[in-house]
């Protein structure tokens, strides 16, 4: 049975309820602190990371530029014996030069001898063997054949030595033109291989310049990732500041609030007390549902699902009632057994009939309370609450979170109600405010 001073205890002692358990959004500002602190301290490592990996790379850059440091000198020295081997072949082509000026004498030389030769063998052979010297034989006088003797035996010593001169140039000739030929090949050989060993110089030089480019550009990104990253922790770290500050801001609001709940609920209970005392002279208050209490209308339809992501502000005129019946008392009318007045409404029903939920929330109480039996209050948010009492069992618990129209409890007569019905209240801030200007009646 709800007794008068029901409606000033429950106030408190449900304020003090659930201040001593914060709503989602003061709990869920330390969890965020502690999410940005871990992002910050994520950033941080990923920075101390980046740091050794630019390290890493600035000695793989400082090897590898040494090392085009090197190809550059090996090309630099390799393009010195190009230019050394073109001036050797500049000098030999003029040492051949010579030697083909030699060439071409010792052959005018042996054209030369061989012309006096197939004169001497054309005589030879028109006069016979002895056409050369028969005119000398021929005289009688003895001084006359030793002259002859003696000049024949310098002509025959002359045709000995041109032979042997023009032997000894055909050899001359032969050695000159295989030292200008072995000279020539030797060039050719040298110069080759010195082309190709360049190319391959310069073709290392180009791998290891572009290998030195793509570092640097490497080292260039994590330099600017670095930087960002700095940027990032600079950020998050004023983010933490922020919240942190907040944080203590609210559970300081927090605590004054639920040391003034305790005060109010401790004046309350003090009030309640002295109800009771006076209840217990005078006798038992009547319940205010009985059938001494005016009919206000007929719910024909109960509560259905709500639109998701709609405030409970929004839905107001929208709402139906959690359950059909008969709806008794007007919001702010004095109660039939008097003293008080009403601060919700009472909706006769058939005890088990299922209670819906007015609008999505969380469950915040889901108890027995004292005058209002099996209680059930659920949390829209905004510092908007819906009542539910007199409940014969609650199929939510503390902390459930449900969308509009779900069955949240069935209908009974808890509490000490002298019939089956829902007591039915929607506060704002802790303050009752009337149901039908929030529910739709049909």
């Amino acid at each position: 049975m709800i007794v008068r001073f029901g409606l000033q205890f429950l106030i408190p002692a449900l304020a003090l309820a659930l201040l001593l358990a914060p709503p989602a959004a003061q709990a869920s500002e330390p969890a965020e602190v502690a999410q940005k602190r871990s992002d910050l301290e994520e950033v941080k490592r990923r920075i101390a990371d980046l740091r050794k990996e630019i390290a890493d790379t600035e000695e793989t850059r400082s090897g590898a530029a040494a090392e085009l440091a090197a190809a550059e000198r090996a090309v630099s020295q390799a393009q010195r014996q190009l230019h050394a081997l073109a001036a050797e072949r500049a000098t030999t082509e003029k040492s051949l030069a010579i030697l083909e000026a030699e060439q071409e004498a010792v052959e005018a030389r042996i054209a030369a001898r061989q012309t006096e030769l197939g004169e001497w063998l054309r005589r030879h052979y028109v006069h016979g063997a002895g056409g050369g010297v028969a005119p000398f034989l021929s005289s009688r006088d003895a001084n006359q054949f030793a002259r002859d003797a003696h000049y024949l035996e310098h002509l025959g010593r002359a045709r000995l030595a041109l032979i042997e001169s023009l032997r000894g140039d055909l050899r001359q000739k032969a050695e000159l033109g295989e030292s200008i030929a072995g000279r020539r090949d030797r060039l050719v050989a040298l110069e080759a291989q010195q082309r190709a060993q360049h190319a391959t110089l310069e073709s290392m030089q180009a791998r290891r310049k572009q290998a030195l480019e793509g570092i640097s550009r490497q080292l260039l990104s994590q330099r600017k990732e670095e930087e960002t990253l700095r940027q990032d922790q600079q950020r998050l770290g004023r983010l933490v500041e922020v919240l942190a500050r907040r944080a203590a801001e609210r559970e300081a609001a927090r605590v004054a609030a639920l040391a003034a709940a305790r005060e109010a609920a401790a004046r309350a209970a003090a009030r309640a007390a002295a109800e009771k005392r006076a209840d217990a002279v005078g006798g038992a208050p009547s319940t205010p549902r009985s059938r001494s209490e005016a009919v206000v209308g007929e719910v024909r339809q109960a509560a259905e699902a709500t639109p998701t992501g709609v405030s409970f502000a929004q839905l107001r005129g929208k709402m139906r009632f959690p359950v059909r019946g008969e709806l008794v008392g007007r919001f702010g009318a004095p109660r039939a057994e008097g003293g008080t007045t009403w601060r919700g409404v009472f909706i006769r029903a058939s005890g088990g009939a299922e209670v819906r939920a007015v609008a999505a929330g969380e469950i915040v109480f889901s108890d027995w309370l004292r005058g209002y039996g099996n209680l059930i209050i659920v949390d829209h948010g905004s510092d908007y609450l819906s009542i539910y009492g007199n409940n014969d069992a609650l199929l939510k618990e503390l902390g459930d979170v449900i969308a509009g129209g779900d069955p949240i409890a069935s209908v009974g007569a808890s509490g000490g109600a002298s019939e089956s019905g829902l007591y039915f209240e929607i506060r704002y801030r802790g303050q009752p405010v009337d149901p039908l200007q929030w529910v739709r009646l049909n």
